[in-house]
């Protein structure tokens, strides 16, 4: 049987922005979106994206770096917002109205070619998820914003072609750094983030799984002020010594990638 195309992106990622992209012939979704509606259409474009096929916009939590060009896109293609059922929305729209879907997690839903889940994260919003989804046969797991990585994250990670795995900060340049002592407790509790080092030892515990199917790890929302791409490489490389292949998102930038995936 013909395979099916299958496309991903990473619209952009880091303390700044997020947003990824995912497309399968004619159906597409995002999964958050802290771009405005006039740059996410440029990223869009640049990586020969058509919002035209956006079916769900997905979103983690309601924080502006996720959320702040959701709305603006939800009025302007007319998408629903998927989201934790208890997820407070309404408190940060700026309009009345959002279309919104509700889910629970753990429930498995499924549309079209896209079967999906979502999990809590531990992170100070309220009702904060990560997503693991299958779409035509290639799966992929978003762990990020969490102070803590699970038995169940792990295990959804475990299970997926794709992981894209947050590595916020780095504990050395979080220490010496310019914030706050509250902020940096804040960032270091299990309501924060992980760090590089919270990343590699996850990593070297998938490495470890048997069945494992893993393809590529991508680390992502790389802190502005408290991590860069030479510090993930320095960090991660003490720890991390399995045989996944990994990328590091530089903050902000768009990264794609396409495969050919079988059909049943």
């Amino acid at each position: 049987m013909k395979a099916d195309s299958t496309r991903f992106a990473i619209l952009g990622s880091g303390s700044a922005a997020n947003g990824y992209v995912f497309e399968s012939g004619n159906f597409s979704f995002i999964i958050d979106n802290g771009y405005s509606l006039s740059e996410f259409r440029r990223r869009m474009k640049q990586l020969d994206f058509s919002e035209s096929k956006l079916t769900f916009i997905f979103l983690t939590h309601h924080h502006s770096d996720h959320f702040k060009g959701v709305e603006p896109l939800s009025s302007a293609l007319g998408i629903p917002v998927v989201t934790h059922k208890d997820m407070p929305l309404e408190k940060y729209c700026k309009k009345e109205g959002l279309h919104r879907l509700d889910i629970i997690p753990g429930k498995e839903y499924s549309f079209d070619s896209l079967q999906f889940r979502c999990f809590e994260t531990s992170h100070d919003a309220a009702s904060s998820v990560g997503y693991h989804f299958t779409l035509n046969n290639l799966s992929f797991t978003i762990i990020t914003d969490t102070g803590i990585v699970s038995d169940e994250m792990m295990f959804l990670a475990a299970k997926s072609d794709y992981l894209f795995l947050e590595s916020n900060y780095s504990p050395e340049l979080l220490h010496n750094g310019p914030y706050p002592d509250f902020l940096k407790r804040r960032i270091l509790s299990d309501k924060g983030h992980l760090s590089n080092l919270d990343a590699a030892v996850c990593m070297s515990r998938l490495s470890e799984m048997e069945n494992l199917r893993l393809k590529k790890i991508f680390l992502c929302h790389l802190s502005e002020k408290n991590n860069n791409v030479e510090k993930v490489k320095e960090e991660v490389s003490r720890i991390y010594e399995g045989a996944i292949p990994y990328a590091i998102c530089p903050r902000n930038d768009c990264l794609s990638q396409k495969t050919l995936i079988r059909s049943d």
